[in-house]
């Protein structure tokens, strides 16, 4: 059987010139956005992006998903004064293909459609899913890991994504496992 899966990725811009930042979203190597302005300015107050794909293997044990962002637009003069893009949440929520909604599952509200993508209560049971690996041109290969070691492996950490020459961007290897698993 297969299924549809909704990403929601909560981010903020460190902001500089006129232009907002812009991202290019890829799942798997596959891109499903183009050109997203990130216009949040801070973790306060970060922004839901969500991107989808459709007809995907069904989620379970082993199955995870890279997603790459990639800032578009940069623009460095110093360290005060340079922009990228900062992801502090990263979720999935599956469909079956051919489904109309996406739903989750709550302890507040139990099974419940999602309808406002902004809500971080509709991802609870997801939030002890981190990512498996973050990697990216301008980051050590160690540093997810020792990011995890400091919060006692329990925390998301905000996540860079730094421009660089050649579009490498920033991937985050994200475990999709079934809802009943998050119970």
């Amino acid at each position: 059987m297969a299924c549809d899966i909704k990403f929601a990725m909560f981010c903020w811009q460190d902001k500089y010139g006129s232009d907002n930042a812009l991202a290019n979203i890829f799942v798997d190597g596959n891109q499903v956005a183009t050109n997203v302005e990130i216009t949040a300015t801070s973790e306060g107050s970060a922004q839901c992006v969500t991107f989808e794909v459709t007809n995907q293997a069904d989620l379970g044990t082993g199955r995870s998903a890279d997603i790459k962002v990639v800032l578009v637009n940069e623009a460095y003069v110093d360290a005060d004064n340079d922009r990228n893009i900062w992801i502090n949440g990263l979720f999935a929520v599956d469909k079956a293909t051919g489904s109309s909604d996406y739903s989750s599952v709550t302890s507040a509200k139990g099974y419940a459609v999602i309808s406002d993508w902004t809500d971080k209560d509709n991802f609870a049971h997801t939030g002890n899913v981190l990512p498996s690996a973050v990697t990216g041109s301008q980051i050590a290969s160690d540093w997810w890991a020792g990011a995890l070691a400091a919060s006692s492996g329990g925390s998301f950490w905000h996540i860079p994504v730094w421009g660089d020459d050649g579009d490498v961007g920033t991937t985050i290897t994200m475990p999709l496992v079934l809802e009943s698993s998050y119970q």
